[in-house]
């Protein structure tokens, strides 16, 4: 429009002006041109730096939508992160609990082996079998046992170990189960069978839920930073669930951490939600009331009130794969198995098979249309690094 409005503006002044002498006439001309040449190469130039401006302004818009990313990946890690008054609560479960590890210790039964009762791992050890570690087991007394708990503990010698539940038929890993190993100063390995069932006698079993509790959050805490889609279940023993202290302290604790609800799962036996009496309901109710949601282990009876189970906060109930395979399988099943799933489906609930070990296995029960498998065939229990 310059150009043109240049070009139109010589033109008008050629034509009104009196004739000129040829020479100052040519000159005219010649200035004339000059200035749409130069306006054309102004244009250019201008040009040029708008192509320029658009540019840059694009790379500050991409570095400032990355810087935005950034800063919301750093709040999300600062909202994950501890404060003081966390941390000084984990610091005082910790503190209180080996307290007690100490009192208690003295009352230990001193110089027996340690056999779990009927090869059991007991209700803390979790549903599913523990393929032992490469290093060592040892054997060793029960005041010696609770020495190396103890030491463990405080030194931080508890491993957690983690076996994933993955959907089915899929087998995309959903969810995670937390189990728990003590390493001795000579590195050998304490399991769940070995010490549970000295931490029941001795009375020591909620303290030592409490202190693995701990050091399970302090896990999914980071953990849930990275994978936010994937839970984890936590199983919290029998003895604890009736242990009116600890689970005052427990349910206090769990409020305080209450943005891991939507990532961690409780697990509690069949037989101890079962013999629960009111006051366990009432907790359960208070730890649902914070957003947390539970699972029902070692299932043995599958006359399941599951409505009553969706009541208490129960979302998922874990059958073992060779138990469904007995009672929904062959000519005349004693399980109805389209009936059991639509119950679960009104309920919002998800069935979890645990113990698959082999393809055939699954073959057959990918036949009764379960929602999760866990078991040696999607991978057996490994140590999650730096837990130790």
């Amino acid at each position: 429009m310059a150009l043109a409005a240049a070009g139109g503006a010589g033109a008008e002044y050629l034509a009104l002006a009196p004739a000129l002498p040829v020479g100052m006439a040519i000159a005219v001309v010649g200035g004339v041109v000059h200035l749409v040449v130069w306006l054309k190469r102004r244009t250019r130039v201008l040009e040029r730096r708008v192509r320029e401006l658009t540019h840059d302004i694009e790379e500050l818009r991409i570095e400032a939508e990355a810087t935005r990313a950034d800063l919301e990946t750093l709040h999300l890690r600062f909202d994950d992160m501890p404060d003081a008054d966390k941390l000084s609560s984990e610091l005082k479960v910790l503190g209180g609990l080996l307290k007690q590890l100490s009192e208690k210790k003295e009352a230990a039964v001193t110089g027996k082996a340690l056999a779990a009762p009927d090869g059991k791992a007991g209700a803390g050890s979790g549903s599913a079998e523990i393929k032992r570690s490469t290093a060592p087991t040892i054997v060793l007394g029960e005041a010696q046992l609770l020495e190396a708990i103890e030491r463990g503990l405080r030194e931080e010698k508890v491993e957690l170990y983690i076996q994933p539940v993955v959907t089915l038929p899929q087998r995309r890993r959903r969810f995670y189960e937390c189990y728990s190993r003590i390493v001795t100063d000579g590195g050998g390995v304490i399991l769940p069978e070995q010490y549970i069932p000295v931490a029941e006698r001795a009375g020591l079993m909620a303290a030592i839920d409490n202190l693995l509790l701990v050091r399970c959050v302090q896990i999914v805490r980071r953990a849930r930073r990275d994978q936010p889609d994937v839970g984890f279940f936590c199983n919290i023993s029998s003895a604890s669930l009736t242990d009116a202290d600890f689970f005052q302290d427990f349910i206090g604790f769990m409020a305080e951490n209450k943005q891991l609800a939507e990532t961690l799962i409780f697990e509690f036996d069949q037989a101890s939600i079962d013999a629960g009496d009111y006051l366990t309901r009432v907790n359960l109710q208070r730890l649902r009331g914070f957003g947390y949601r539970f699972s029902l282990d070692q299932v043995t009876d599958m006359d399941l009130d599951l409505p009553d189970l969706a009541s208490q906060g129960f979302r998922y109930i874990k059958v073992g794969a060779h138990m469904l395979h007995e009672l929904a399988r062959g000519d005349d099943p004693i399980l109805d198995m389209r009936a059991l799933k639509g119950a679960l489906d009104r309920n919002a609930m998800d069935l979890i098979v645990e113990k698959i070990e082999s393809e055939d296995m699954l073959l057959d029960l990918l036949e009764l249309r379960v929602d999760f498998g866990q078991g040696y065939l999607f991978g057996e229990p490994r140590p999650l690094a730096g837990t130790g």
